[in-house]
């Protein structure tokens, strides 16, 4: 492969991740489980509020845990890194959430790290691991908040 090519590749590669990590938000809002569950590899992880692994365990959480847990959410990304390392990449990204759970509205940031493998040709996560900085009700703001999940 010339030089040409590889950076060509790294570049394709990079905006593959940030497709992915696009439609993370746009299906996982959407509530599109099949195709949300299909961004993760067969034995990918997710870790935030509960520890999942596999396509199975990540299907019973999103699609009967997460529902249980608020009404509704929007996920929005940005300031995204990504390093590269032939079919595998690590990145950082950063995260605001919004969420009405029992009829309370909640403002929380944090930010995902990611694990991302290339498998015949797409990328999909290896694992998405989410800290979250603060959440707290809209109307009482989120200054000095640490994380709790009012769920449970």
């Amino acid at each position: 492969m010339t030089d040409l090519e590889r950076r060509l590749t790294a570049i394709e590669d990079q905006l593959a991740i940030a497709d992915l990590r696009s439609r993370y938000c746009h299906l996982l809002d959407g509530r599109e489980w099949p195709a949300f569950i299909d961004l993760f590899t067969e034995d990918g992880v997710f870790e935030g509020l509960s520890a999942v692994r596999g396509r199975a365990a990540l299907t019973e959480f999103f699609v009967q845990r997460v529902p249980a847990m608020t009404e509704e959410f929007w996920h929005f990304c940005s300031n995204g890194t990504v390093a590269l390392n032939g079919d595998r990449a690590t990145g950082r990204i950063s995260m605001e959430y919004l969420s009405v759970m029992n009829g309370v509205s909640y403002i929380s940031a944090g930010h995902y790290d990611d694990e991302m493998v290339k498998q015949d040709g797409l990328w999909r996560f290896a694992a998405r691991r989410l800290t979250f900085y603060f959440l707290a009700p809209l109307h009482e703001g989120w200054a000095g908040r640490p994380f709790h999940n009012p769920a449970t």
